[in-house]
């Protein structure tokens, strides 16, 4: 049996995963997909998230740093892992024993990783970025990017960018996306490389674009990049946040609720308290505006959000008792999606997925059944 404290936790759907991995290769085709699996898969668990798509055909996987990548090996990941960050010269040595495959944003670094590399007897894999608009990482140049292949101590296998607006209707942003492509295959076309390009809103928006490979992020985990555009294919929110009612109070007209006295019951009310808070990734922008989910009923957030706690007001709830389910985000109804309640906050559905706290254990479900229940650290 598997056995986990029922205070918060977030529940992982393995089957909802499977399904975006499908969908998305109805758009891509015979274009590798390249899975962005990032501050711990967007907060999905990097590790059950990527054995699942190795299972599924996926060879490469991308990260934000060298450690990310450390620790996808530790776990047994075989295929490609891409870097997408800065990794400083005294961990050179890692990249190559890990076989770690670094992106190159620059003429200096990469002659500093080729120096390296040749130093060591060996190649350095390597993915070139180009900047096309965002202004981050990235070479301006056909005559950067030849210097840079010229370069004997790199193995340079693919070439890539990103987009900025990708994932916008607006024909202006639609038009600067296009630009952004045109300037990437302008540089990149015949040169022998992996090209990629398309990010989830690339996938989704932008499917005539050319290239070998496709980055899928936010949509493998059944979000949207913009909320709440239409999306042309049928994604499955993976991940749910539950929490239990932990206590009852029958408070009278008047009675003030949490932190700074924000809230003053109108009428005689019944409250719940809910065992999640701003230490758990629940932000304290809900105060006040958040809804959970108990017995089929959308319950207010009253009051500011605490730290490990939060009062909800559950007069409406038929039969509510002490450890029923408080649906936090769900794919129940849409003021429960994660999307939904980050536009609340005007944020985007990635940022709560992302700050969901390590303190709240990932239980892992597939089939229907729990497989797993993952802690971290001893929280």
């Amino acid at each position: 049996m598997k056995k986990f404290l029922k205070r918060a936790w977030a529940e992982i759907d393995l089957d909802a995963l499977r399904h975006n991995y499908k969908e998305i290769k109805k758009l891509t085709g015979d274009k590798e997909i390249l899975a962005v699996v990032k501050a711990n898969a967007y907060g999905h668990d990097d590790k059950t998230v990527c054995h699942t798509l190795e299972e599924l055909g996926v060879k490469y996987f991308g990260v934000s740093n060298l450690w990310e990548a450390e620790k996808l090996r530790d776990q047994g990941i075989k295929g490609t892992i891409l870097t997408f960050g800065y990794t400083d010269e005294d961990y050179f040595d890692e990249l190559i024993s890990l076989d770690i495959t670094q992106t190159v944003g620059s003429v200096e670094y990469a002659e500093d990783l080729s120096r390296y590399a040749l130093s060591k007897g060996v190649k350095m894999p390597v993915h070139i970025k180009v900047n096309t608009g965002m202004t981050r990482v990235g070479i301006e140049t056909e005559e950067e990017l030849n210097a840079i292949l010229s370069l004997e101590g790199l193995s340079c296998k693919g070439i890539y960018t990103h987009y900025a607006v990708a994932d916008s209707d607006d024909p202006d942003d639609i038009n600067y996306t296009a630009s952004q492509y045109k300037k990437l295959m302008d540089i990149a076309r015949d040169k022998g490389l992996i090209i990629h390009s398309q990010n989830s809103g690339g996938i989704l928006y932008h499917g005539d674009f050319e290239g070998d490979m496709v980055r899928a992020g936010v949509i493998l985990y059944g979000n949207a990049p913009n909320y709440p555009l239409s999306i042309p294919i049928e994604l499955k929110q993976v991940m749910s946040i539950k929490s239990v009612v932990c206590q009852l109070k029958k408070i009278k007209k008047g009675t003030e609720i949490s932190y700074g006295r924000t809230f003053k019951a109108p009428c005689d009310m019944t409250v719940a308290v809910i065992p999640i808070g701003y230490a758990d990734g629940y932000f304290r922008g809900f105060s006040g505006k958040g809804k959970m989910l108990i017995n089929d009923v959308l319950c207010p957030v009253l009051g500011r959000v605490c730290m490990d706690q939060v009062i909800v007001d559950v007069t409406d709830v038929p039969e509510v008792k002490v450890n029923d389910i408080a649906y936090i985000y769900s794919d129940k109804c849409k003021e429960t999606g994660i999307d939904y309640n980050a536009s609340l906050l005007g944020t985007i559905g990635y940022e709560l997925t992302c700050a969901v706290a390590l303190r709240i254990p990932r239980v892992i479900i597939s089939g229907g059944e729990i497989t797993e229940i993952v802690r971290y650290g001893l929280i």
